[in-house]
């Protein structure tokens, strides 16, 4: 990526809402080029969108849940297309250590969250789970990591 465009995505990141005028003058190039790059990194997989604090909507209980499981290969592909389709996981990663998974769970109240977790534990091959839940947020900024990078590679 490019020098512009890194300026560009970091300018971005930190808020995508400011006009196309605005975000060429913070980066230095015409409004012209912002637009064309700003299509480019469409292109490429970027995306712009709206953050919401979900508990603001009603969901009040966050849980990290870990998942044991089998290690075969297909009851973990049949586990992991049921557990796409529970609107309530936000966020789903296989990884090294004591558990298989973790995922995010996100629910109106720690009920729905255990209904959230039966339905894990009806899946062929999970042996056990274990749920973590949130009590308060100290950080949560995942634009955080890529912010940095940005600015670190532009010298400031």
């Amino acid at each position: 990526m490019r020098e512009p465009e890194k300026r560009l995505l970091l300018e971005l990141l930190k808020d995508s809402s400011l006009p196309v005028s605005k975000l060429a003058k913070r980066v230095g190039i015409s409004r012209q080029t912002a637009s064309k790059k700003i299509e480019e990194l469409k292109k490429k997989g970027v995306s712009f969108t709206v953050r919401v604090d979900p508990s603001r909507l009603g969901l009040e209980t966050k849980a990290y849940v870990f998942i044991n499981e089998d290690p075969q290969e297909e009851v973990r592909r049949r586990n992991e297309q049921v557990i796409l389709g529970i609107p309530h996981v936000s966020e789903f990663h296989r990884v090294f250590g004591r558990y298989s998974a973790v995922m995010v769970v996100m629910v109106r109240n720690p009920e729905e969250l255990r209904e959230v977790v039966e339905r894990i534990h009806e899946l062929k091959g999970v042996r056990e789970t274990e749920t973590f839940i949130v009590h308060s947020t100290v950080k949560n900024d995942p634009d955080a990591p890529l912010v940095h990078l940005l600015e670190e590679e532009a010298g400031g």
